[in-house]
């Protein structure tokens, strides 16, 4: 059952988040979007593409062309869920207007509305979702 901790990220997700994937198996980070007919979108991210700006604010960068793009373009709200520590984390909270960095990616700040946290000291997180890091430059 998720508690709500706040608008506020806890410390361990401020350091964590923004690092760099390294090795050969990478945790992922989801990142929730609405599209345009209400229903829901899923991102998978690295780590690296999504970073604490301070306490209440994640900058997250995506492919521009992208249709998660486009609903964080035009405000949808975003969801950015991530394992850490035994718990799961969702952060709930609005984006701002996209601002175009290199390569093609769009990047984007979310300000907080909340954030939730998922655990059992019976069960605890092991693991969220996880990619094969083949090289591709992924954060």
């Amino acid at each position: 059952m998720s508690e709500n901790i706040g608008n506020k990220l806890p410390p361990p997700l401020r350091f964590d988040l923004g690092e760099k994937a390294t090795g050969e198996i990478c945790r992922a980070v989801l990142l929730i979007t609405v599209d345009a007919d209400g229903a829901p979108r899923v991102a998978v991210l690295s780590p690296g593409e999504v970073k604490a700006l301070d306490e209440r604010r994640l900058g997250i960068e995506v492919h521009g062309q992208t249709t998660t793009a486009k609903n964080l373009g035009r405000g949808s709200s975003a969801l950015v869920w991530c394992v850490l520590d035994a718990a799961a984390y969702s952060m709930r909270g609005t984006p701002s207007p996209a601002i175009q960095s290199a390569q093609g990616f769009a990047a984007f700040e979310i300000t907080l509305n909340d954030v939730l946290k998922d655990f059992q000291a019976g069960s605890p997180m092991v693991a969220g979702p996880t990619y094969k890091n083949l090289g591709s430059g992924r954060g």
